[in-house]
């Protein structure tokens, strides 16, 4: 869909890092719910997202994306929020961590796509894969969650196929020829 070649080693950077999601989360039979499907259809929707980003970031520039992409999440959030009429604004006290999260999204959402306007999809989406088990050190560090040795199986396998990812391409931009100009 991008146009970009899909390399045998970039792919396999990404089934890697999938294969290390999966250790980190573990699916079975048991642990299937509409929440699992919801969170794979998420997934699915931030893996387009991420491709038409990619692709406006060849004509659009970062600050555009990101106006769009904000508007479209309130008028989408408000629809959600109001689906039954009725929408509870924040307490006073909530407001703060409100912007918090508002501005630290923003800011996420500057990042991924000034990547994907600098770098292939191939490159930046399974960086992206290290969010999970990140989450997963904030949820010990901040909620007491217990961090088993599957969680940090799962991390280094994440993290060394990012790793081989991004070396094997740096290495091949060294190689390329300078473009004349």
């Amino acid at each position: 869909m991008l146009g970009e070649r899909l390399t045998w080693p970039r792919a396999g950077a990404a089934l890697i890092g999938f294969i290390g999601i999966l250790i980190v989360t573990r699916p079975s039979p048991e642990t299937l719910s509409p929440g699992i499907f919801a969170a794979a259809g998420a997934a699915i929707g931030f893996a387009g997202s991420a491709i038409y980003t990619r692709k406006l970031t060849r004509s659009e520039s970062t600050l555009c994306i990101l106006f769009w992409l904000t508007v479209t999440q309130a008028v989408m959030g408000l629809i959600c929020a109001g689906y039954d009429g009725q929408i509870a604004l924040p307490s006073a006290a909530a407001w703060p961590g409100v912007v918090v999260i508002g501005l630290a999204g923003l800011c996420a959402h500057y990042c991924l796509t000034t990547a994907l306007g600098l770098a292939p999809a191939s490159v930046v989406m399974p960086i992206d894969f290290t969010r999970l088990p990140v989450i997963a050190i904030v949820g010990m560090l901040l909620y007491a969650e217990p961090l088993d040795p599957w969680v940090l199986l799962g991390a280094a396998i994440i993290f060394a196929a990012n790793y081989a990812n991004i070396l094997r391409e740096t290495r091949a931009a060294r190689r390329a020829p300078a473009p004349h100009g």
